[in-house]
C-alpha cells in the first residue's frame, strides 16, 4: 500500500500515469484463466479446421510436386492456426488485466481508506471513475464511512456537554475530577479525528467531487 501512494504522489500534477496492474495476485491469476482460455479454443478450432484441410486435400489426387506444394502450404497453414492462438492468449490476457483493473481499483481505493481510519482519520472521499465496477458497493461504503463520522460527532457533542455539567458540580463532588479529564480527553480525541484529513492523497485518479451517485 505504501509504495502504491508512493507512486500516486511522484506522478506529475497535471498528468497521471495508470498503473493498470494494482493487485498482482488477483488481475494475473484472471488474466492468465483467460489468456489459457483462449489459447484452447484457438488450438482446438484451429487443430480441427487444419484436419479438415488436410482430409480435404487428401481426396484430390495430385502428383508428387503438386503434393511437396500442398504439404508446404498445410505446414505454413499450421503456424497461421499457432500464430492466432498466441495472439488471442496475449490478446484474452490484456483484456483480463483491463477488466479486472475496474474492479481491483476500487478494492484498492478502500483498502487506503480503511487504513486511513485505523490510523484514527477520516479519509477523503471520492467518487470512482466512470469504467470501474463495484460503483453501488462503494457507495455504501462511503455512507458507511459518512454515518460512522456522523456518530462521532454526536458522541463528541454528547461528552462535551457532559464534562460543562460535571465542571460546574466539580465544586460539590470534587471526586468527580478524574473522571471530568478522562471524558474530556475522551471528547478531544474524538475531535481531533473528526478535524484530522488524510494527508494522503487518494491512490487513484477520480473525480473531486462528493455525495451519492445517482443509481
Amino acid at each position: 500500500m505504501a509504495e502504491g501512494l508512493a507512486a500516486a504522489a511522484a506522478a506529475a500534477p497535471g498528468r497521471h500515469r495508470r498503473t493498470y496492474v494494482l493487485d498482482r495476485a488477483f488481475q494475473l491469476k484472471y488474466a492468465a484463466v483467460l489468456a489459457a482460455a483462449g489459447a484452447v479454443l484457438a488450438v482446438v478450432f484451429g487443430f480441427w479446421l487444419y484436419q479438415a484441410h488436410v482430409q480435404a486435400t487428401q481426396l484430390v489426387p495430385l502428383d508428387a510436386e503438386m503434393r511437396a506444394v500442398v504439404e508446404r502450404s498445410d505446414r505454413e497453414l499450421l503456424y497461421v492456426f499457432a500464430a492466432i492462438a498466441a495472439l488471442m492468449a496475449i490478446a484474452l490476457g490484456l483484456l483480463g488485466v483491463v477488466v479486472t483493473h475496474r474492479v481491483a481499483g476500487p478494492v484498492y481505493v478502500m483498502s487506503h481508506y480503511m487504513t486511513v481510519l485505523a490510523h484514527g482519520r477520516y479519509p477523503r472521499m471520492r467518487t470512482l471513475r466512470r469504467g470501474d465496477e463495484l460503483k453501488r458497493f462503494f457507495q455504501v461504503f462511503i455512507q458507511a464511512v459518512d454515518a460512522v463520522k456522523a456518530r462521532e460527532a454526536r458522541h463528541a457533542a454528547v461528552l462535551e456537554e457532559a464534562v460543562d455539567r460535571m465542571r460546574s458540580a466539580v465544586a460539590r463532588a470534587p471526586e468527580l475530577a478524574p473522571s471530568i479529564e478522562a471524558l474530556a480527553a475522551a471528547a478531544r480525541e474524538r475531535r481531533v479525528a473528526l478535524q484530522a484529513d488524510d494527508p494522503e492523497p487518494t491512490p487513484m485518479y477520480v473525480p473531486a467531487t462528493h455525495g451519492p451517485s445517482s443509481r
